[in-house]
Order: structure tokens, then sequence, then C-alpha cells
């Protein structure tokens, strides 16, 4: 592979060009991004890469500058400069100097910018006999991959002893000493969002922009390491061996988390929440502050506005008395289906705050029972309740935190009492329509067989659907299976695969997707759950 360094102090671009490029198409790794030219001087030193990308205009050393001294002792690195157009008569002195070509930074394509690299990729060949061999050595100097192994093998699969992670921290020039070790887990808020808004379907530009963006404001602190873990998650493990004041190191460790929170809210307009692990010494404890870290994360659901939970302050008595305080006042300031209802409330809060640990899980599924609840004791079923239950417990099930559970909880209330107030006029098609799926909902049943019975054009019939209904025939088709397969959960011991086909799934596998989809819980779960509850209902007497 050939060895690519970009030297560039405006970081959004220098991200972006890491991230945007195929390099491996081209035959070339960046080795290294760096903010100014005087970093590239060293740099270019140490690991004598093949092609330089250079911005001119940067503090400590320019571009001209940079370019200069490379030329003083080699004439065969390839530079690319990096400009804007009111910087062209710079560009044309640099070409004096070798320049091989330039990339307007703000106004080429991507495909625009690749064709130049291809040439420079061209040269490399034609000029390196060596080229070939190049291709299979490993990056020299990128170690963040390495880090990232170790560090997770280290921590999650034991694959190290304390004194080879020790031996392995200094060879890869970790930036850690054993002594007052903090560890803080990452997670980026709404990251589902945040893939969707960037087209990221495997989040792989978000975790590149996020460990450059870290990693660089980590390296200028001379302080800590920014490991990946999955997902939204980032592990950031630091050492304050020079301080000894646990508050000042808690100070400064404020300091260092608002600089990265404040950076990714500016160049990526995400937020991001710190679950922060006590001050330990010694690597054998790594694991230890990790748990910490994870689970003081853990009750950012609840905590909701805090962005900083340390797990030395968070307290099962304050967990316990936040969530029945907000379930409390969202009961009073709301108006539940009916009194058996709002028993069900009180009841399912009072069993939350007897949890010996409050989960976001925990609390999502109470309120997905709750939602469910009026669809469940409903006889017959309203179609309308139903609907607006599944639309509903997916929201739940997708809600970051308590307050915003509560805020979609009381949604769905008002949108019931609006129901009750309002009856839904239907058109004697879509009646019609709506009795044959409850005779044959455990059939096959095409939109065009209902047409031909309402004796209608099938898109005809799917526009009344949408209009009367706010959904179309197979969502329609889906809530009421579901539906049906609910009472059967609750009212038979049939096994799932049995429900299936008697709701019109043929397939359970696709019948549990479905079901999950719909309620926020596979139909195993649903049976125990609402059973489970019931029994204790009857143990205390309510029912």
């Amino acid at each position: 592979m050939f060895k690519v360094i970009i030297v560039e102090d405006e970081m959004l671009v220098r991200i972006g060009l890491k991230n945007s490029i195929d390099w491996a198409k081209l035959g070339m790794e960046v080795i290294a991004d760096l903010s100014n030219g005087q970093a590239a001087w060293d740099f270019y030193n140490a690991a004598k890469p093949d092609l330089i990308l250079t911005d001119i205009r940067m503090p400590n050393m320019d571009g001209m500058q940079l370019i200069s001294l490379i030329r003083e002792n080699d004439a065969k690195t390839k530079i690319v400069i990096l400009t804007a157009y009111e910087e062209f008569d710079l560009v044309k002195k640099a070409i004096r100097f070798g320049v091989t070509d330039y990339i307007l930074k703000f106004k080429m394509s991507i495909d625009e910018m690749e064709s130049v690299l291809r040439k420079v990729q061209t040269e490399l060949q034609s000029e390196n006999s060596r080229a070939s061999a190049e291709q299979q050595d490993p990056p020299a100097l990128d170690r963040t991959s390495l880090k990232e192994t170790a560090m997770k093998d280290y921590l999650s699969y034991g694959r190290y002893s304390d004194a080879e992670f020790a031996e392995i921290t200094k060879k890869l020039n970790f930036r850690l000493q054993p002594e007052r070790l903090l560890l803080c887990v990452m997670s980026i808020d709404n990251f589902e969002r945040m893939e969707r808004k960037f087209h990221d379907n495997h989040g792989n530009l978000i975790r590149f922009s996020i460990l450059n963006i870290v990693s660089e404001l980590l390296a200028g602190y001379d302080r800590g390491e920014v490991i990946y873990e999955k997902d939204a998650k980032y592990i950031l493990v630091f050492s304050f061996h020079d301080i000894v004041s646990e508050q000042r190191i808690y100070l400064q460790l404020q300091d260092i988390l608002s600089h990265i929170s404040n950076v990714i809210k500016t160049y990526l307009n995400a937020s991001v929440t710190f679950g922060i692990s006590t001050i330990q010494t010694g690597y054998s404890l790594l694991r230890q502050l990790y748990q910490e870290g994870v689970g003081a994360l853990e009750q950012s659901f609840i905590l909701s506005s805090e962005r900083f939970i340390r797990w030395d302050t968070v307290r099962l008595s304050t967990l316990r008395s936040i969530v029945g305080a907000k379930l409390e006042k969202m009961l009073r300031e709301s108006k539940p289906f009916n009194e058996r209802h709002a028993k069900e409330i009180e009841a399912g809060t009072q069993a939350l705050i007897r949890l010996d640990r409050i989960s976001r899980l925990d609390v999502q599924i109470m309120m997905i029972r709750w939602i469910h609840w009026p669809t469940v004791n409903l006889n017959p079923p309203s179609d309308d309740i139903s609907a607006m239950a599944l639309d509903y417990a997916g929201q739940i099930h997708d809600s970051a935190t308590l307050d915003e559970t509560i805020e979609i909880f009381q949604r769905y209330l008002r949108d019931i009492l609006n129901y009750n107030e309002k009856k839904k006029y239907l058109s004697k098609e879509i009646a019609e329509a709506i009795q044959f799926i409850r005779e044959h909902y455990d059939e096959e049943v095409s939109l065009q067989q209902i047409a031909e019975q309402v004796h209608l054009n099938p898109s005809y019939l799917s526009r009344l659907f949408k209009k009367e209904l706010q959904m179309s025939y197979v969502e329609y088709l889906n809530f009421y299976r579901i539906d049906m397969a609910k009472n059967l959960l609750l009212n038979t011991r049939l096994k799932s695969y049995e429900i299936a086909q008697k709701t019109g799934y043929w397939d359970d596998s696709y019948f549990s997707r479905t079901f999950k989809k719909m309620t926020g819980m596979r139909p195993h779960e649903f049976r125990r759950q609402w059973l489970a509850d019931s029994r204790e209902e009857r143990e205390d007497g309510h029912l």
C-alpha cells in the first residue's frame, strides 16, 4: 500500500477527506492526518510517506515551508495541494516546487478528487518498482486498530495478563500510566437518527469521524485513549498519574469531556452522554472501571438531561425517587382509559420502584403493557385503539429517555380521549371490508378478494383504507391479526407456531418479528409478562 498523510488545519475537511475517499481502491492507506506543517514535517521524517496532501495556510509551519523543506532533500515523494480558489497564486508557486497536482477542497466532487489521486497512483507505480511489495505491508505507524484490539482483548476477553498489557501500552505508545486510572463510556444520543441523517447504514463514516475527533482532542491534552466499542458506544481511558487530588482530576476530566462534547456538537450536530467510573490505580482494575462506566451510562435513561453521570454519585434510592415522582406526576396530569386502567398504572409504578435495579427495558416494557391494556381488555377490541397502540408501542421501544417515554405515553392517552369523544365515521364499503377481514383473517386474504367482495376497484379501495383508517390494507390486516394473536396468547396454551397459523401467518419467524415490531415484545415475552402480572394481582387480592 502507498502511505499517505493529510495535512490540514480544518478538522472537518481533514476528516472528510480521510473517510469519504476509497483509499484502498487506489492502493493507498492514510497513515496519519495532521493539523499543521511542523507536525507533518516531524512525521514525514519518521514515516517517509509516498504521498502528502497538504493545505497551504496553516499555523506553526505553513504548506509552502513544508513543501520547501521536503524538496530540499526529496524529489520522489508526491505532493498534492489542498486549496481554495483565493489561494490559486500560491498553488502556481507551489507547482514550481514539484507539486504533482491540486485539489479544490470546497468545490471538487469525490469522483474528481479520486481522479487526481489515480494520476498520482499511476506515477507512483511507474516510478517505484517495489509498489506491489509495499501493498502487502501493514501501515507502519497507524496504531489505532492495534490499540483498539489490545484494549478489547484485555477488557473483554482476558487474553493478556496485567504485566503483558502494561508492556503492550508501552510498545504501542498508549497515553496511559497505571496510576489513577479513570474510564468513561461515551454514547452518541439518538444514534439511529444520526445514521439516517448521514445515510450511514453501517455507521462507518460516523465511527471514523468520532474516532478522529476524539483522538485529536485527547492528543491535544496528551492524556487518554479512545476505543470504539460497538454501535453508538466508545471507551475513553485516562490516567491522571500526575494529579493527586481527586477533585482536581474530576475538574480536568469535566473540561476534557465538555470539549469533546462541544466539538462533536459543532461538527456532527450530535449530543453525547458519558458514564464515568471511579478513580483506581492498577491496570487490573480496568475491567471494574468499565463495568462502572457502563452502569453509570445506563442511568441516562432515567436521569434524562444529565450528560456526565458519575458512578459514585448514582444512588438506587435517588433513581427510585425520580421514577416514582415522574410516573405519579404523569398519572395526575393524564386521563387513563378508565378507572381500572388508572389502577393498572398505579400498580405498575409501585412494581417498578420496588425493583433492585431499574433499567430502561423494565420501564419500557411496563409502558408498552399500559399501552396495550385497553386493546387486551376491550371486548370486542377496537380497531382504532389497536392501531394507536401498535404505533405508540413502537415509539416507546425507540425512546431514549424516561421523559421522552412519558411524553409519548401522554400523547397516546390524549389520542384515546379524542377517540372516545369522536367516533370515526366509516363508509359502507370500508365497514364491509373490515367485517370480511374479521371473518377471514386466518386465511390468505388479498386486497383483490376484498375489492371484489365490496364491488370496488382495488386501487380505489386501497385509497379508502388510507383515507378512513389512516393505514394501508396490509397494515390493518396485520394489526387485526396481531390483536387476535394477543387474545390467543393470554387465553390458550397454544404454542407460538400454532397461534401463527391460526392468525394467518404460515411462517412462525415472520409472525414473531411482526409481533415484536407492533407490540415491542416477542410473543413469549408478551405472554410471560401479562400472565405473571395477572398472578401477582390475584395473589395481592386485586382481582
